[in-house]
Order: structure tokens, then C-alpha cells, then sequence
């Protein structure tokens, strides 16, 4: 009786989702909140496997604390503020390119492409 009421649910939840298989996905899972027997017959199958998990993470040793977890490499925010600063002794300013589809950028490009066309001569 548990696995034909859990495919008809599975059935209805599709047909009321017009077969997207995501909001099939969250309306059984709010349904089976709701629904004792259903939520008996979806977990049922992998009850041995959700046990094991829990027994597995049970043994660990405890987490490292937060200061410990903390991630290595460096955060998005902390490589910009690496570009902007400059390195000690370092006496120029940076260099910030034009704007795109400015007249500042066409004519800086148009004196590179001079420079180069003078090199090769």
C-alpha cells in the first residue's frame, strides 16, 4: 500500500507541477511535512543509508572552530583591495585604462598603433 500511495503522489505531483520536475520536487516534499505515511514510504528505502550518515558524523572528531575553518585563499573583496593598493616605495599612482568608447580610448589607441607602425620601420 506505502509504495502505490507514494507513485500516485509522485503522479500527482507532477501533473500539478505540468511535469517540472523541481516544483514536483518541492510540492512533495510539502506535502510529505504534512503527511505522515507519505513521508514514511519516500524515506523508508534510505532509511538504512540516513542512519549510517548520522552514525558517520556521530564518530567525527568535532569541527574545527571558526578561526581554524577560515578559507585560505583569499576573499574576492581582499584581492581588490590588493590591485588598489600600492606596493611600498612605489611613488605612481596606478594606471586606470580609459573608459570604453571614449575619445580619450580612441586616441590613446590610435598613438599605440602609431608607435608600433614606427618600430617596425
Amino acid at each position: 500500500m506505502t509504495e502505490s500511495y507514494v507513485r500516485t503522489k509522485v503522479k500527482e505531483a507532477l501533473q500539478a507541477a505540468g511535469d517540472d520536475k523541481r516544483e514536483a520536487q518541492k510540492l512533495l516534499i510539502t506535502w510529505a511535512v504534512r503527511d505522515q505515511p507519505l513521508l514514511l514510504g519516500l524515506a523508508k528505502p534510505h532509511l538504512k543509508a540516513i542512519v549510517a550518515s548520522h552514525i558517520e558524523n556521530a564518530l567525527r572528531p568535532p569541527k574545527k572552530t571558526e578561526t581554524d575553518r577560515r578559507d585560505p585563499r583569499f576573499s574576492k573583496d581582499e584581492i581588490d583591495a590588493l590591485i588598489a593598493a600600492r606596493p611600498l616605495g612605489e611613488k605612481r599612482s596606478p594606471i586606470v585604462p580609459p573608459p570604453k568608447s571614449s575619445t580619450r580610448q580612441a586616441s590613446v589607441m590610435n598613438q599605440l598603433a602609431a608607435a608600433f607602425k614606427k618600430k617596425e620601420k
